[in-house]
């Protein structure tokens, strides 16, 4: 429907009525872009091992092996 189609009594009725718009900021402040940056939420550190929080075993046993792997890597090079 555009304008030429609203029947008079219609567009009466509509010119009674006053509306005020704000103000509204379409582009964010320097300081808004900041604290969004800061407070955005971490990732989770353990999703590159693909461990989830019931998986208790991986939890345990990739230290043990990154420990076992850098204990036996100087053997290598001798």
């Amino acid at each position: 429907m555009n304008k030429q189609e609203i029947p008079n009594e219609l567009k009466k009725r509509l010119e009674e009525f006053q509306v005020k718009v704000p103000n509204i900021q379409t582009k964010k402040s320097r300081l808004d872009r900041l604290t969004n940056w800061i407070y955005a939420p971490a990732r989770n550190p353990l999703e590159v091992f693909n461990i989830k929080v019931n998986s208790f075993t991986r939890v345990v046993f990739y230290p043990l092996i990154l420990i076992l792997v850098l204990f036996f890597t100087p053997i290598f090079f001798i």
